[in-house]
């Protein structure tokens, strides 16, 4: 089944610009992920993962999120 989220993270300050987030994020797993750009220090992630059900999925992606910007807190998990 595929499941919609929204993961929405405050950003390290040591993390650059945007396209250096856009760079990290296509040379990661999350590069499926619509990037949104909110709120100064901010980005918003929007997913269609394919998984058994929706935990497991906003616990991939959050895992490959961790992965991809280092130090990038996550804020709150929103349904799409």
């Amino acid at each position: 089944m595929v499941h919609d989220f929204i993961l929405v993270y405050a950003l390290d300050s040591g993390v650059g610009s945007q396209e250096d987030v856009l760079r990290e994020l296509a040379d990661s797993d999350c590069a499926d992920a619509t990037v949104g750009w909110g709120r100064p220090g901010h980005v918003g992630l929007a997913f269609s993962r394919e998984a058994s059900d929706r935990d497991a999925a906003v616990t991939l992606a959050t895992l490959q999120m961790a992965q991809a910007l280092p130090g990038a807190v996550l804020v709150r998990v929103d349904a799409a």
